[in-house]
């Protein structure tokens, strides 16, 4: 069966090269372009995604906007993140843990469209892919020093929880009256999710002083034992 993948970037001639270069796998999968989050919605409304390829930094709606309804409506299509942001070390090793891909710009075209197919053959095989987890979503906002609230629900109980961030620092939490790097830890041991994300972090003296690597470690030695249980 024919794959179509989303291309979502605001370059137009990037994603049109990429597109370009896809032909190769013509037979494979069919390359659709958005230039924004909002013009992805509309085209998964309309066709069958089988892979995403988004940009962080656009205008209407950014990636982060469209990966939190990808969370929510199409939690089972994996992403590629492509981003100019440098990530240390540990960083990329958390992102590159999901299946679903972190590419740095610049790039080569080609490296990227061989991923896409990749991507694809390991989907027809039944492989493991997934789509961006809370724990990659926090750590994209970190790498790209974003001001935000995450509004974050597990579906299982709806739990509901807050994660404050300023310049991509994580100031505080909340679950309930729950604060701190306790809600923090809480949180982030969640899988199945819905995000709601606003523009904007209304704490101004920063409760938590570890720092996020510290607090995501913390978080999965609270997540393996309940995931042997």
């Amino acid at each position: 069966m024919l794959r179509n993948v989303l291309i979502v970037d605001d370059d137009r001639i990037l994603r049109n090269l990429i597109a370009k270069k896809c032909a190769k796998y013509k037979t494979r999968f069919t390359p659709l372009l958005a230039g924004d989050g909002i013009e992805a919605l509309d085209i998964l409304k309309e066709k069958s995604i089988s892979l995403i390829i988004t940009d962080l930094q656009m205008p209407n709606m950014d990636g982060f906007e469209l990966i939190a309804h990808l969370t929510e409506s199409y939690p089972d299509i994996p992403v590629i993140i492509l981003t100019g942001y440098k990530a240390p070390t540990w960083k990329k090793q958390i992102l590159q843990k999901d299946a679903s891909g972190y590419i740095e710009k610049p790039f080569v075209v080609e490296d990227l469209v061989e991923t896409i197919r990749d991507s694809i053959e390991k989907e027809a095989e039944g492989g493991l892919l997934h789509t961006v987890s809370l724990e990659m979503f926090v750590q994209l906002i970190d790498i790209d020093s974003r001001t935000c609230t995450i509004r974050v629900v597990e579906k299982a109980t709806q739990r509901e929880g807050g994660l404050f961030f300023k310049d991509g620092i994580l100031m505080d939490a909340r679950i309930g009256e729950v604060r701190g790097k306790k809600a923090a830890c809480d949180i982030l041991t969640w899988n199945d999710v819905v995000l709601l994300l606003q523009d904007s972090c209304p704490i101004k003296e920063r409760m938590i002083t570890a720092d996020l690597r510290a607090i995501l470690m913390d978080a999965m030695n609270l997540r393996d034992p309940a995931e042997k249980a």
